[in-house]
């Protein structure tokens, strides 16, 4: 997984959230990737694949689906619409 520019401290809290929803496997062997990009308060997702054009150079292939986000709200805790106290807004 690449996170770029979650340099906030809300951020680093989305970039948690991320990386939650993608573990780490150490005995991971695949050359797949999930690229999160923050930019002017939108997050690009995109899919790639690695490629070693020789042992020292590799290159990033983008693999479908692509989708952009954008963080309406961050709540503290766990869900709750009436009494849930919203960290960013």
């Amino acid at each position: 997984m690449i996170l770029h520019n979650f340099t906030t401290r809300v951020g680093h809290r989305v970039a948690r959230l991320f990386a939650s929803m993608f573990p780490q496997q150490p005995e991971f062997e695949g050359r797949r990737v999930a690229t999160f990009h923050n930019m002017r308060d939108f997050i690009f997702f995109r899919q790639h694949r690695y490629i070693f054009d020789s042992a020292e150079k590799a290159r990033l292939q983008e693999l479908g689906p692509r989708f952009t986000l954008r963080l309406l709200s961050l709540q503290k805790g766990s869900y709750d619409v009436q009494n849930g106290e919203y960290e960013w807004l």
